[in-house]
């Protein structure tokens, strides 16, 4: 069997596969894929084991040379009508590029993110729907909402290291106040469930967004309400190859990623990628951006056309810390140690 590719019509943004059941919304689960023969059969696995079976997926795939298509291929076969291929692409444009061009097909009343590499717990999609739900009853669907959950942390085998990402990597999902967000994300793209308010608000996703799970959440922060579940409803894999990953939040592994930050300028550019999806953002919603924001987001903006030796204190004055003292440090040196765009010293 081929899968269909909306690419090989003249259609627009596709229409969701009919329901499963006739209760409840379809959610659409926008799947992007790479290079995933390894573990895309697990995941797809996990998905269709799910308590809640009222979705779709939504596939791009990055331009696979492996195995890939083929698994999609057998198992669209196995579960007609529940997988649609909406891009396959010639060429790869990583993750971001990947999801963007989801996030643009997408057209069910609710979207939800999926790695290839991951394993989802069984009661993943009933559990974020529920949340949802609850969001609903209190701010209405017109308010841009987005509910994401803790992961455990396990190994390519599936062992865990950590049961709890936002342990593991010292994330606190309480900072998910504009503030906050624009400097650190707390949303781990693979648990979020987006309604369609705020995906239909975010797109299409900037290129000089960090991913596209910390540009919906900053547009949700902005304009509607996050949520957190604090529980772990992802296995989620560590393997060498993974898009993004996690990064252990201990005391010693912040002091060796610091010490890392003296002698190198891996740091200095995410700080000029967070500078300029601060711009991006404040370009195009900034005048709808509340004035504490907006005066927080343009702060950042701008951060690298400030004298140096200023620019720690603006972000302090703006309330654009980190959390810790170790992760403050960092920032610290990374703000300080370049001339800038104008050569300010």
């Amino acid at each position: 069997m081929t899968l269909r590719s909306d690419d090989d019509t003249n259609e627009g943004r596709s229409a969701p596969a009919a329901p499963t059941t006739s209760r409840t919304p379809v959610i659409e689960v926008a799947l992007a894929t790479w290079q995933g023969e390894r573990f895309l059969a697990e995941q797809l696995d996990s998905l269709f084991a799910q308590t809640d079976q009222n979705f779709t997926l939504l596939v791009a795939d990055d331009g696979s040379r492996d195995a890939t298509v083929a698994i999609l291929e057998d198992y669209s076969a196995r579960y007609p009508n529940r997988i649609r291929v909406v891009e396959r692409a010639k060429q790869s444009s990583g993750a971001l590029g990947n999801f963007a061009r989801l996030i643009d097909r997408a057209s069910a009343d609710y979207l939800m993110f999926c790695d290839h590499d991951d394993i989802w717990l069984p009661n993943k999609i009933a559990l974020t729907r529920q949340r949802m739900s609850e969001l609903e009853d209190l701010h209405g669907k017109a308010t841009p909402l987005l509910v994401h959950t803790d992961l455990a942390v396990v190994d390519e085998h599936l062992q865990v290291i950590g049961p709890s990402f936002f342990r593991y990597s010292r994330i606190d999902p309480s900072r998910n106040g504009v503030v906050g967000l624009l400097t650190a994300n707390v949303a781990t793209g693979c648990t979020i469930l987006a309604n369609r308010a705020l995906y239909e608000k975010a797109r299409p996703i900037a290129p000089e967004a960090m991913m596209h799970d910390h540009w919906l959440a900053l547009v949700a922060a902005n304009f509607g309400v996050i949520s957190w579940v604090d529980e772990p409803t992802i296995l989620y894999r560590q393997h060498g190859r993974n898009a993004i990953g996690a990064k252990s939040g201990g005391t010693a592994s912040l002091i060796h990623r610091v010490t890392q930050t003296l002698f190198s300028d891996d740091r200095e550019r995410v700080m000029r990628r967070y500078s300029g999806q601060a711009a991006a953002f404040l370009a195009r919603y900034g005048d709808e951006m509340t004035p504490a924001a907006r005066r927080a987001t343009e702060a950042l903006a701008t951060i690298w056309s400030t004298s140096r030796w200023r620019r720690f204190g603006r972000l302090r004055r703006n309330g654009l810390g980190l959390s810790g003292f170790v992760r403050n440090a960092a920032l610290f040196v990374v703000v300080t140690r370049s001339k800038g765009d104008r050569g300010y010293a």
